[in-house]
């Protein structure tokens, strides 16, 4: 009687973190997905180009420091200006990961925190102009919404986790694909193996769907 209260709590558990990661209507997919790199080049230059400083500045330390969005909500100033490298404490985790900051990602950053006119160092990177405070995470998947169209992005699940996920996509083809790029990058993001970080970068699924592509119809 007990094993199976516990065996029909854990499925409960397991259908609801299903439903809640990938599903918001039933039938439609939720997941983000990753941005070419290229495309993720074109967003941060057309940011630019029309003066939006701040989110140009959260899109690049999310994809630089692959962080999640509740981290990146939570970075000052203080902690990335200037810095050769970036110390935060996960949330989820609780754990501490130190991320280099090359010269190229120090100086566009100095750059963009002149251009927001050198804000108070203490406050949060995405930080409302207004308020002080950081965005909500619904404001910035709202806000990413409308870049998506904007600058036609080709994708169509695009939200605050699609550059987490465009890092790991940039990284996994830089490295030739390889699975040593998938164990590093499996080491970065915590997950438990390489084939779960295949999972989340999509790879599996782009397998999956080059099978079918293989298909012609031809008489």
């Amino acid at each position: 009687m007990v094993l199976a209260k516990m065996r029909e709590n854990l499925l409960r558990k397991i259908n609801h973190n299903i439903n809640s990661n990938t599903m918001s209507i039933k039938g439609q997919i939720t997941t983000a997905e990753p941005l070419e790199y290229d495309d993720f080049i074109r967003l941060l230059s057309g940011l630019h180009e029309d003066g939006n400083y701040l989110w140009e500045l959260y899109c690049c330390i999310s994809f630089c420091s692959a962080c999640r969005i509740s981290d990146v909500l939570s970075m000052t100033w203080k902690d990335v200006l200037e810095k050769d490298a970036l110390y935060k404490m996960e949330q989820k985790t609780g754990k501490t990961r130190q991320i280099p900051m090359n010269n190229s990602v120090r100086q566009r950053i100095t750059e963009l925190y002149r251009l927001l006119g050198s804000p108070d160092k203490r406050l949060s990177i995405a930080s409302n102009t207004l308020t002080q405070k950081p965005y909500t995470k619904q404001h910035l998947n709202r806000t990413l919404k409308v870049f998506r169209v904007r600058y036609r992005l080709p994708i169509k699940r695009f939200s605050s986790h699609t550059f987490r996920k465009t890092f790991g996509r940039y990284v996994y083809e830089a490295m030739g694909r390889t699975m040593e790029a998938l164990i590093l990058l499996s080491m970065i993001f915590k997950h438990s193996s390489p084939q779960v970080t295949m999972v989340y970068l999509g790879i599996r699924q782009d397998e999956i769907d080059g099978i079918y592509n293989t298909i012609q119809l031809k008489y």
